[in-house]
């Protein structure tokens, strides 16, 4: 009986919450309970409260003793401030990536830098997306990266100031016809010149037209 005053006397003392308390106290009286009837061992296996007996000004958690020093977060001993994060202690805020407290965003088992994003498993900036394993500030297209500015089309970048025509890059006021991009009018396939027009399926000089009519 004087262990279980012992164990319940540090319980208490120690900084724990209420509720994580009488858990402990709980699970210290009912150890004593189950060692009086020689079932402590198999309660200590299977991780039942703690079962540390630790020196005067530390503090059980699970098998093992935290100093003054130490806070027990889930059954681990951890320096004030830390939690136990997967098996580690790390500060409030970080996770566990890949054994390595990480403050940013654990990507593929990759600590990102602070302000990095996880695209597609490699980290990136924000605003920049994964293409084929390069970091893209513009559009990924067929798998190649666009500048930023840049359109996709066809498979193609575009560049700026281009648009896309039938999977063609144009330039401004221009139109595709069939894989080319025209200044003037598309007939029948073939590229018209800005001084023509396009007459039964034949490009025709407008001088000659009859008023911009076949």
């Amino acid at each position: 009986m004087s262990s279980l005053f012992d164990d319940v006397s540090r319980i208490v003392a120690s900084p724990v919450s209420r509720r994580k308390m009488l858990g402990l106290v709980g699970g210290a009286v009912g150890g004593a309970v189950l060692a009086s009837l020689g079932l402590g061992k198999t309660v200590a296996a299977f991780g039942g409260g703690n079962t540390a007996k630790c020196p005067q000004g530390q503090t059980a958690c699970g098998s093992k003793c935290c100093t003054s020093s130490q806070v027990c977060s889930d059954g681990m001993c951890c320096n004030k401030g830390m939690t136990n994060c997967g098996g580690i202690c790390c500060p409030p805020g970080q996770v566990n990536c890949n054994g390595k407290c990480c403050s940013g965003v654990c990507c593929n088992k990759v600590c990102c830098a602070t302000g990095q994003v996880c695209s597609n498993n490699k980290c990136c900036n924000k605003g920049q997306t994964n293409c084929n394993g390069t970091c893209c500030s513009g559009p990924c297209c067929n798998n190649k990266c666009c500048a930023a500015g840049q359109t996709c089309c066809g498979g193609k970048c575009c560049g700026a100031g281009q648009a896309c025509c039938n999977n063609v890059c144009c330039g401004p006021g221009q139109v595709a016809c069939g894989k080319t991009c025209c200044s003037g009018p598309c007939c029948n396939g073939i590229c018209c010149t800005q001084n023509q027009m396009c007459c039964k399926n034949k490009c025709v000089d407008k001088t000659v037209s009859n008023k911009g009519k076949c």
